[in-house]
C-alpha cells in the first residue's frame, strides 16, 4: 500500500492495449495448451499474452489475442469446443518498470478494489506488471493506477499510436 506519507509510488509508463479477447483453458480439457499455441500459430494468429500454471502436470491459464484476430481464431477455439472459455472484450493495462516491488503490486490492486473493477489476469515479469480487464473499462484502471502511482513528466503516450503485427 501507499507509505504513511501517502507518498505516490514512482513508476516510468502505462501502456493500453487495443481490445482483446481472453481464452482461458483448463488443465482437463482435452485441448492441451501446447495444441491451443501450435494452432493458433498456424493459423498466424498472435499471442498479445500468455500466463501458464502448471497444475496436475498439465498446463492450464490463459491467453490473449487482439479483438480483430478472432474470426481467424475462430476454427480452432471451435475445434476445442469445451476445452476453453472465453472472455470477449478484455484490455490489458501494463504498468512499468516494475523492478519485483511488491508494494507496487499490492497498491495497484488495491486501487482496482476501491474502484471495483474486475482483473481477469496478471501477468508479471522484473520489468513490468500487466493486468487484464474489461476494456471499457481501461481508463477508470488507468484512474485507479495513477491514483497510488505517480508518472513522470515525459512519459510515453500511454494509448498506443500503431499496431505492429508479426508476419
Amino acid at each position: 500500500m501507499i507509505s504513511a506519507s501517502n507518498q505516490k509510488l514512482p513508476i516510468s509508463g502505462i501502456k493500453l492495449s487495443g481490445e482483446l479477447v481472453q481464452i482461458n483453458f483448463l488443465p482437463e480439457g482435452e485441448f492441451t495448451a501446447p495444441r491451443l499455441f501450435h494452432r493458433l500459430a498456424e493459423g498466424r494468429v498472435n499471442l498479445v499474452l500468455v500466463t501458464l500454471d502448471a497444475a496436475g502436470g498439465r498446463l492450464a491459464g490463459a491467453c490473449c489475442i487482439a479483438a480483430d484476430e478472432l474470426p481467424r481464431a475462430q476454427p480452432v477455439l471451435d475445434e476445442a469446443g469445451g476445452s476453453l472459455t472465453l472472455l470477449p472484450s478484455v484490455g490489458a493495462l501494463t504498468v512499468f518498470p516494475h523492478r519485483a516491488r511488491y508494494d507496487l503490486l499490492e497498491s495497484i490492486v488495491a486501487g482496482f478494489a476501491r474502484a471495483t473493477l474486475k482483473i481477469h489476469a496478471i501477468a508479471s515479469s522484473l520489468a513490468t506488471l500487466t493486468f487484464i480487464t474489461s476494456y471499457d473499462q481501461l481508463d477508470e484502471a488507468v484512474a485507479a493506477v495513477t491514483a497510488v502511482a505517480e508518472l513522470p513528466p515525459n512519459h510515453a503516450p500511454i494509448r498506443p499510436e500503431f499496431k505492429v503485427r508479426q508476419l
